[in-house]
């Protein structure tokens, strides 16, 4: 931890270089895509303060293999492929050149790599005619068109090329009641960032580039109420036709497993040359499904598959628990009404992915599993600003502080990526650029209503 002495010292000799210090609150794509921008302007020196204990990425962070020597003691299969928990496909929405740009010479660098045609599928039930409605016993696959990526080392592939511009604090957890305050400092305000107590440095400008709970407790107690106030934010699985009063997130569970490969019933009804991840259209607890191993082969996962489903926002909302420390009841409730779900969905015999609570030791196919809450999921609705050239940011100029994200443009990876761009490209367009963006209302996101997970 840098103590408060070194950090004023370090002010100093930045200073010195006519440079100014921007400290970024949010390592995911929003605010590394802010970091580099402002980093490569020649104008500004960020610091990008993130709470990941191994690595940067929001909801493109990925679990490597042997991330964790305690867990690879204790786990026999999670640990030996790259799992992807969150966000799972990279898209490029119509209208966004810059970030097609990037996804071109991502590709080119073998930092991301397209689906194999084909792959990416829609999950239903086949209409009967002849019974007039679904068929619950047949599953349909319906291919998705359009280039879609991922990560060729996992998502986070994504944020760990994004590092070259600025200066990473990882593993820090800048305090959500007192970690951000503006205060006078050698006759200029600046902004000062505390974590545990202990001053990290003084900044002259300010970037949130995270939401939820913490983003808003965050700015709740400084001068910057108009910037505050679009942080506040609610908790729920939809939101009204107009958008909504508040910036609204919904939950998700993600649930992993690993089963053997040679009796999995799973790649008998999704099998590996027609499928790699979907979306699941035909189930209410249900939204997306991934195997990572078809995704990530490596020689250590051959004999067994590892797949991640993802559960939809209303399943969240009706299970939600505490997200850092699910209760064991919970965990075991929430994972089998998830595999009986999915069984349903797929057309799969009753209890065929877990055996009844009486089966024998070792005759269980899932062979391992971890249920994570997502409960600062997917943003619901998008702030539109008055004036569309100055979209997809925030800044209040009297106190030189921004907020960057998806839920300023679009709900994707590429809506984060354009964010931090567009306020590090406005913040770089003057001395000392005027507030934007502050007035505006909510526009709900039809995608996300349709897809439930992100826009696509």
């Amino acid at each position: 931890m840098i103590s408060q002495s070194f950090a004023l010292m370090k002010l100093q000799m930045l200073n010195k270089c006519d440079k100014q210090t921007v400290a970024i609150i949010g390592g995911g794509i929003a605010g590394l895509s802010c970091a580099q921008e402002l980093g490569a302007s020649g104008q500004f020196l960020p610091t990008v303060f993130d709470t990941g204990r191994l690595r940067p990425g929001g909801r493109c962070s990925s679990r490597l293999p042997n991330d964790s020597q305690q867990e690879s003691r204790e786990s026999n299969f999670l640990s030996k492929t790259i799992i992807d928990h969150a966000a799972q496909i990279i898209t490029i929405p119509k209208g966004f050149p810059e970030f097609k740009k990037q996804v071109k010479e991502w590709e080119e660098k073998g930092i991301v790599k397209m689906y194999a045609a084909g792959t990416v599928c829609d999950i239903s039930n086949p209409y009967n005619q002849d019974l007039k409605k679904h068929d619950k016993t047949k599953i349909q696959l319906r291919t998705l068109n359009g280039d879609m990526y991922f990560g060729l080392n996992g998502m986070q592939s994504l944020p760990m090329a994004m590092l070259g511009n600025c200066e990473l604090r990882q593993d820090v957890w800048v305090s959500p009641s007192n970690g951000v305050k503006l205060i006078n400092s050698q006759g200029k305000k600046r902004w000062q960032i505390k974590a545990k107590g202990e001053v990290l440095g003084l900044y002259d400008k300010l970037i949130i580039a995270h939401n939820g709970k913490c983003a808003d407790r965050l700015m709740s107690k400084t001068p910057a109420k108009d910037l505050h106030r679009l942080l506040q934010v609610n908790f729920a699985p939809y939101v009204p036709k107009n958008g909504g009063k508040r910036m609204t997130l919904n939950s998700i569970y993600s649930l992993t497993f690993a089963m053997r490969s040679e009796d999995s019933p799973l790649s008998k009804a999704l099998s590996a040359n027609k499928f790699t991840c979907g979306f699941v259209k035909n189930h209410q607890n249900l939204r997306f499904i991934s195997c990572n191993t078809r995704k990530y082969p490596n020689k250590d996962n051959e004999e067994f598959e590892v797949w991640t489903v993802l559960s939809s926002a209303k399943f969240g909302k009706a299970f939600k628990g505490p997200q850092e420390n699910l209760p064991d009841g919970l965990v075991q409730n929430v994972t089998g009404i998830l595999y009986e779900s999915l069984e349903q969905a797929l057309a799969l015999p009753k209890e065929s992915l877990r055996g009844p609570v009486e089966t024998p030791p070792g005759s269980n196919r899932i062979l391992e599993s971890r249920l994570q809450l997502w409960g600062a999921g997917v943003p619901l609705n998008t702030w539109i600003t008055q004036n569309e050239k100055k979209q997809g940011f925030l800044y209040d100029g009297d106190y030189g502080v921004g907020a960057c994200g998806d839920w300023l443009v679009d709900s994707s990876i590429a809506g984060a990526w354009e964010s931090g761009r567009r306020l590090a490209q406005y913040m770089s367009s003057s001395d000392n650029p005027e507030s934007s963006g502050l007035e505006g209302a909510f526009q709900m996101s039809i995608a996300v209503d349709k897809a439930g997970i992100g826009s696509l």
